[in-house]
């Protein structure tokens, strides 16, 4: 049986029209800053629009990712502090969710199809979790790796007259290059057959 929280009668100090006065002036100061706060710009289900709820520290709200943890060790399982007051009590509740949802990745698994199991250990594979400076190199040698790719698949133009002939004077002058080196490399008499 759920326990219902007291509820406590207002004071004559809360019912006054003063406390009102200073709740709404609180409220409209509050609504009038929320204005020029940073706006989620995640599109949202209903409309595909801009989600135009508060943004969290890393520009999404509270339902589109603003608390998805950040850090190098964002991936690992953080347990409590040892020191804390509380530590024994918030181990066991730590450990009583990662039992959970190892028991609700296990069903999951289970109901897939041998085809969708080997999908998501491939994506899982293609995923490996790292520092956020490993990340972000990964991520860099990609987009490098994809602007080569790009390159290289661009068609070359076809020569031009002027290019046939730089490469006609090209290919002339390294004969001349090479026999030069020939005569240099001839061993030259020595003493009176000079």
């Amino acid at each position: 049986m759920k326990r219902k929280r007291p509820q406590h009668a207002p004071t004559a100090w809360q019912s006054s029209a003063q406390w009102r006065l200073i709740g709404s002036a609180a409220i409209s100061e509050w609504n009038a800053e929320r204005s020029n706060l940073p706006k989620c710009n995640a599109a949202r289900k209903r409309d595909r629009e801009p989600c135009q709820l508060i943004a969290m520290e890393n520009g999404k709200c509270f339902i589109h990712g603003g608390r998805t943890p950040r850090g190098d060790e964002w991936h690992r399982t953080q347990w409590p502090d040892g020191k804390s007051p509380d530590a024994e009590k918030r181990f066991r509740k730590k450990l009583a969710e990662q039992e959970r949802a190892a028991r609700k990745r296990s069903i999951r698994l289970a109901a897939m199809s041998p085809d969708e199991r080997e999908r998501h250990k491939a994506w899982h594979a293609a995923r490996k979790p790292g520092s956020a400076a490993a990340r972000q190199r990964k991520r860099d040698e990609r987009k490098q790796a994809a602007e080569v790719r790009a390159m290289t698949e661009r068609p070359r133009p076809a020569p031009s007259a002027e290019s046939a002939e730089l490469a006609d004077q090209i290919a002339a002058l390294r004969v001349e290059l090479d026999s030069r080196r020939d005569d240099e490399q001839k061993p030259k008499p020595i003493g009176a057959f000079a």
